[in-house]
């Protein structure tokens, strides 16, 4: 994934509160950021914390044509037990 930097104008009192709870809970004031990033919904859903799983289901099932069940076709027990 490709990092884009972003400059943004912020209070001291801000910049202040950002690096005490980085501090706190030891992350980067910029992890910080990007979670707050996630929880408000603005990152894209791969990177949101989904699962692998969550991520592709929408294509699971979705093979047309073919074996079902390669165990049918002798092609492929061809070489199996050798």
């Amino acid at each position: 994934m490709q990092k884009e930097t972003l400059s943004v104008r912020i209070s001291p009192a801000e910049s202040r509160a950002l690096r005490e709870r980085a501090r706190k809970e030891g992350v980067s004031k910029g992890s910080l950021v990007r979670r707050a990033l996630r929880a408000y919904g603005v990152t894209p859903e791969a990177e949101a914390g989904k699962t692998g799983y969550e991520v592709i289901k929408h294509l699971l099932g979705r093979n047309r044509g073919g074996s079902k069940d390669l165990s049918t076709n002798p092609e492929h027990l061809k070489e199996y037990g050798r």
